[in-house]
Order: structure tokens, then sequence, then C-alpha cells
């Protein structure tokens, strides 16, 4: 059927539709913007603080960019442990005595937006304070909220924090910033998680300062930080089952010398691995989205467009997005050719 022969309603629908695809497309650029950017925050900081510092770091991050992508004048955030208790928080009202912060933190996970959050692990929208038995207003509160959002930092059933952001106009805040934050919300719970593990396994500056023994050609690689001066080849990527990408980053094309259009034709990772490391690299990815391994980290042979092989590494996560499982990751070449 062509476009003349179809009536004003299927032509609407069809707009609709297109907007509907722009939309997600958009949301799911924000979302890996966000991925890359708090990458680049965890492998920087944790090279140059220790651990409590490194995660204090990535928590503020996670907050100046929900900040960013919501127009939020006020905000703040909890960090939860396994048992919900609450060991890190940046509050709006800025630094305050310990026994204020605590009645304060109470009172909102008990009566507020926060606590609705806790309970229920979902993303919590706030129209209206005024309307709203959720939001309590605390004793001298020094800023006006009439819209509130709040969102869970989840990675499976696991809540590992909670944000709420604040405006002073009712209605500021809405399902599409809603949206935005929930896709993102995962991007910046893995990185989170990531972060916690390597404070609980790296909990002091003299562990970071040790270097590790050289590595075989091909291994698992024992939770090793990324090296900052790699940070201009790091590729970023995301692949489903079989090997499939479902996203790259620039990085991923410079390291294997292909150019952002010609890099559109390649479709799995294995295109870009060495014949005799296949086996290898699909057994560690299986592995991964079954479940043996927590996570993916292994250094093989790559091949370049132009034939020459290269040492790579590549760390990733396995995750959801979208609902269905991903390994998202990072990979970057150290060696020269070979």
């Amino acid at each position: 059927m062509s476009d003349c022969d179809k009536s004003k309603e299927q032509l609407i629908e069809e707009l609709a539709s297109l907007h509907r695809h722009v939309a997600e497309l958009q949301n799911t650029k924000i979302a890996f913007d966000t991925l890359h950017e708090l990458l680049i925050t965890l492998v920087t900081t944790e090279k140059t603080a220790n651990g409590s510092l490194m995660l204090k770091a990535v928590l503020r991050q996670i907050l100046t960019i929900a900040i960013r992508l919501t127009n939020a004048e006020e905000s703040s955030l909890f960090l939860l442990n396994s048992d919900g208790i609450v060991t890190e928080s940046i509050l709006a009202r800025g630094v305050i005595i310990r026994e204020s912060k605590q009645k304060i933190i109470g009172t909102v996970l008990d009566k507020g937006l926060a606590g609705w959050v806790l309970r229920h692990h979902q993303v919590g929208l706030i129209a209206d304070t005024m309307d709203d038995e959720r939001w309590v207003t605390l004793p001298n509160q020094p800023y006006t909220v009439r819209s509130v959002l709040g969102v869970p930092l989840l990675r499976g059933n696991k809540l590992l924090s909670i944000i709420t952001l604040m405006h002073s106009k009712p209605g500021h805040f809405r399902p599409q910033e809603a949206q935005v934050m929930q896709l993102t919300g995962e991007q910046m719970a893995l990185i989170l998680e990531n972060a916690l593990l390597f404070v609980e396994r790296h909990p002091s500056q003299s562990e970071l300062s040790h270097s590790p023994p050289k590595e075989p050609e091909l291994h698992r690689t024992q939770e090793q930080p990324f090296p900052t001066e790699k940070l201009s080849l790091l590729g970023i990527y995301l692949i489903v089952e079989q090997g499939k990408f479902m996203y790259t980053n620039p990085g991923v094309a410079a390291i294997f010398g292909y150019t952002l259009f010609e890099f559109i034709t390649v479709e799995s990772i294995f295109e870009l691995v060495a014949v005799n490391s296949r086996d290898f690299v699909a057994e560690q990815i299986n592995q991964c989205f079954q479940a043996q391994n927590k996570s993916l980290s292994c250094t093989f042979k790559g091949q370049r467009k132009d034939r020459n092989l290269i040492d790579v590494q590549a760390y990733g996560t396995k995750t959801k997005f979208n609902g269905k499982p991903v390994i998202v990751g990072v990979m970057f070449s150290g060696f020269s050719n070979s």
C-alpha cells in the first residue's frame, strides 16, 4: 500500500509510532551516555582515591547526572546496605550534625517518598506535594518543594540507593522524566554495584598500589582495575547472547581500526576476535550469561580491520536492558600489533 492509499488515521498512527520510536532511541542514547560518563568516573577515581573517597565521587556524579537530566533544583541520595540501612547520604540541605542527619533520614524513610520507594522498589512521581500524602515537609526546611521524583537504583531485587529529585514548581517532573530516570537508573546501579565491589575488595590505598603479575595470553582477569592511561582507547559495548552487539561507542571501532561508518557492518564481537581465541571468548560470554560467572573479565587476541592481531582486555557485567539479558562493559587494547 502506498502512502497515497493510506487513510488520514493510518498516517497519524504511523507518525505517532515513529515519534514513540524516536523517543525510545533518545532515551537509549541518554542511558548509554550516562553509562559512559560514570565508567570514566569509576576508572579514574579508583586510581587516585581510596575506596571510601572513590565511592563518594561515584555517588556525587550519579546525583549530578540525575539533576542534569531532570533540571531538578534540589536533590538527595541514600546509599543502602543489604539490610536496608543507610550507610552514606547526600542531603539537599548540605552538611549538618550527625544527630540531625539521622533524624531526617529516619523521618523520610518512615513517612516520605523515599520510604515509599524503599518499600515498593518503583519510581515515585509526585506532581504536587500539596495533594500527595507521600511527601513530608521537614522542620526548618530551607527550600520549597512542590514536584518530586523518587528513583530506586536496583540490581535485580537488591535496592542499592534511592535518589530524590525536587523542584519548587508543581508538575515540573512528568512521566517522561520518570521514564528517563528509570532507564538511566539501571546504568547508575550497574556502576554503583561495581564501585561497591571495588571498595569491598580494595579497601585501602596501599592495596590499590600493588601491581598485578603479568598474565598469560588467554586468561580470566581477576578484578584488575582499568589503567587510567588507556582511557582514550576505552570502548564501551553492550552485547546480547551469541555475542551480537546491541550498542558500541566510537572507542570500540577505533580499537579495531574501523571508521564509524565501516563498523556498522560488524554485528558480533566474534568478528573482532582472532580465530584461535574465539572458543575461549565464547566460553567466557556463555558462562556470564548462564550466571556461572558474575562478570566477564578476560584478555584475548583481537583482530583489527587490517588483519593484524592485538591483545584486548574486556570487562563486563550481566544486567538487563529493556527487559533483555545483556552484558555491558568496556574493552581496551594497550599493546602493540603482533
